[in-house]
């Protein structure tokens, strides 16, 4: 049994980490794929293990905003855990390319059942979700779009485990839900101030702690959040999960 970076799996006891595995099957994510449509009803659940997947709400037509990011810490398709009939209200695509282990929904649904650590963790993690969109609605109408951004780049830095962000402009317009423009006047005040650097479709952070201190206290929130509803469950040999490991 290969060793997982999906860090709801880590949670699991060897057993049920052995069952879940036994379900699933490792697919690639390639960027720009969908997976999940808006309105259509969702086959496969993905506990990412690399890359970045972003979440949309519609908010037009053919406009949508992106509303939270997920990484190894998360799943794509949490409400599944609660209903596999409703049509899902969001988009996912994947932005960053990397790995999944996939689960259809009548296995997820399936392990949820039988298997109590399992379930535990799904729940605790969509707990964690729910307080990371309200506080992001909060943070959207109250704070500025410097402060945002800062929010969304250490959001995403932690989902990818890593300082390289490999996101163009648009796609944090997107996640913002603001003009380019405003976005790259932003990076580039980051940039001068010695705190990011920018490459083509990438950015590099290089001063995390100082862009954690330019962010608004939403950012240390979610994450503080994120912990808390995960320690209570810990690791398989009784450790806490870490504060920060994200």
């Amino acid at each position: 049994m290969y060793e997982v970076r999906n860090r709801l799996l880590r949670l699991l006891p060897p057993e049920e980490l052995k069952n879940v595995l036994l379900l699933s099957e490792e697919v690639p994510l390639t960027k720009r794929q969908v997976l999940h449509r808006y309105g259509v009803r969702m086959q496969h659940v993905y506990f990412v293990e690399s890359g970045l997947v972003s979440v949309g709400a519609k908010v037009g037509p053919q406009e949508f905003v992106e509303v939270w990011l997920i990484g190894s810490e998360g799943l794509a398709g949490i409400h599944l855990a609660l209903t596999a009939k409703a049509q899902p209200m969001h988009r996912r695509i994947v932005q960053v390319a990397g790995a999944a282990n996939r689960l259809t929904v009548d296995r997820f649904q399936e392990a949820i059942a039988r298997l109590p650590t399992f379930r535990s963790v799904v729940h605790a993690y969509i707990a964690s979700v729910l307080i990371q969109t309200a506080q992001s609605g909060a943070c959207n109408t109250t704070h500025q779009l410097q402060q945002r951004l800062a929010r969304w780049l250490l959001l995403a830095r932690n989902a990818l485990g890593s300082n390289e962000i490999p996101l163009t402009h648009q796609v944090l317009a997107q996640l913002l839900g603001v003009r380019r423009a405003g976005v790259t006047d932003c990076l580039l005040q980051l940039r001068k101030d010695g705190l990011i650097e920018m490459m083509r479709g990438c950015l590099v952070v290089r001063d995390a702690s100082r862009l954690a201190q330019i962010s608004c206290h939403c950012w240390s929130f979610i994450e503080r959040e994120y912990e808390r509803q995960l320690l209570n469950i810990g690791t398989p040999n009784g450790e806490p999960l870490v504060h920060g490991s994200r």
